[in-house]
C-alpha cells in the first residue's frame, strides 16, 4: 500500500516551511513510520537531519527541477515503505511542486506576516486548484497555517483575517518562537528539545489536525 503524502510549501522563502515539515514529521512519527523528502535544492531539511540530533524519521534529498524526471520522482515517493511521506517543497513554482500536488493527500501552506506571503500563497492555491481539476478526486486537502506570526500585533491580526478570506481551511497557528531555532541548531526537534513547551504544543495541535484530515475527516468536524 503506498504511503500517504503530506506536502508543505509556499512559493516564497522565509515562511517557516522547513521548520514545519521537520517538526511535523517528528511529531507524526510517534504513531507511524515517517519519511521526509527534501525536495528543496537548498537541502536545509537534509542538513538539519545530518546534524544527527536523533530525529525520529528517515530523510532523503530528492530535488526535482526537470519535468521530464517527474515520473521517476513520483515512483520513488509512492513506493517508499513508510506510512507517511512528508515533502518539504522548494519556495517556487516548478516540477517538484506540481508533482507533489498530484500526489499529495494534504497540502500545508505556511504563511508569514506580510502581503508578499499572502500573494505567494494565492499563487500556490492556484496550483492547488489546477491539481484538483486534473485529479478529479477533490484532493489534495489544504490547510493554511499562520506561521512565524505574533497574533498580538496588528500585522498578525490582519494576516489572520486575510487567511480566512482565501477559501481554504485555516489550521492552528505556529508562532515565531526562538525554541524552534535553538532545536534546529542542535539537529533536534521541538518535542525533544522543549517538550510540553508552547512551541511543542503548537506543533502537536497542528499534527493532530493534519492526522485527522489524513484519516478523511474535514477540519473542524468531530
Amino acid at each position: 500500500m503506498p504511503p500517504q503524502i503530506l506536502a508543505v510549501g509556499n512559493l516564497k522563502g522565509g515562511t517557516g516551511k522547513t521548520t514545519l515539515a521537520v517538526n511535523l514529521a517528528a511529531e507524526l512519527a510517534g504513531k507511524r513510520k515517517v519519511h521526509l523528502v527534501d525536495a528543496d535544492a537548498q537541502e536545509s531539511a537534509t542538513e538539519w537531519f545530518q546534524l544527527d540530533g536523533g530525529l525520529p524519521f528517515t530523510c532523503e534529498a530528492l530535488p526535482l527541477d526537470d519535468p521530464g524526471e517527474a515520473a521517476g520522482w513520483i515512483a520513488r515517493i509512492t513506493t517508499n515503505p513508510a506510512d507517511l511521506v512528508v515533502v518539504d517543497l522548494p519556495p517556487h513554482t516548478g516540477a517538484a511542486t506540481a508533482a507533489a500536488l498530484i500526489l499529495a493527500d494534504l497540502f500545508l501552506v505556511p504563511i508569514g506576516p506580510s502581503t508578499l506571503d499572502i500573494r505567494a500563497a494565492a499563487k500556490a492555491l492556484d496550483m492547488l486548484t489546477e491539481a484538483r481539476e486534473a485529479r478529479e478526486d477533490g484532493k489534495p486537502a489544504a490547510l493554511l497555517i499562520l506561521s512565524k506570526v505574533d497574533r498580538r500585533t496588528a500585522a498578525g491580526r490582519e494576516i489572520e483575517a486575510a487567511l480566512h478570506e482565501m477559501g481554504e481551511p485555516v489550521g492552528p497557528m505556529v508562532g515565531l518562537r526562538s525554541a524552534f531555532v535553538d532545536a534546529a541548531s542542535g539537529g533536534s526537534w521541538i518535542g525533544a528539545y522543549a517538550p510540553r513547551s508552547v512551541a511543542h504544543q503548537e506543533i502537536a495541535t497542528l499534527a493532530a489536525v493534519a492526522a485527522r484530515i489524513l484519516k478523511g475527516k474535514k477540519h473542524g468536524t468531530a
